[in-house]
């Protein structure tokens, strides 16, 4: 008796790609990631002369993605902004934004291993 299997070439060949496909999707859905919570921490941001909203960026490494305010002159503004103070009601934009935009990650994740897989 003998068994003939089809199709296991191609499926080593996918396996075998896994790990850098994987790599490059983590850095895709990072960088659009980053993109979108910016987009979204913009939009939301209360705006007077701009530059808060300006001083919005993001940052986008191998491992993590962090979006923020990192001008030292607008730094304590920004969170007086997002927090609020005894004078002043809180306006929060950056929590939504990373709200508004965590349930895209995992999915565009699985997306970005699709494409880059073949599978």
């Amino acid at each position: 008796m003998s068994v003939r299997i089809t199709g296991l070439n191609r499926a080593l060949t996918r396996l075998a790609r896994l790990p850098a496909a994987a790599r490059e999707a983590r850095d895709e859905v990072l960088e659009q990631w980053a993109e979108d919570t910016q987009d979204t921490a913009k939009n939301l941001v209360p705006e007077r002369t701009g530059n808060l909203n300006n001083a919005i960026d993001k940052r986008v490494f191998s491992d993590a993605a962090y979006v923020g305010v990192y001008k030292p002159d607008e730094l304590e503004y920004a969170e007086y902004v997002e927090k609020g103070t005894s004078s002043m009601e809180e306006q929060p934009y950056l929590v939504p934004a990373f709200e508004a935009n965590r349930a895209d990650v995992a999915r565009n994740f699985r997306a970005a291993i699709r494409r880059r897989t073949g599978a």
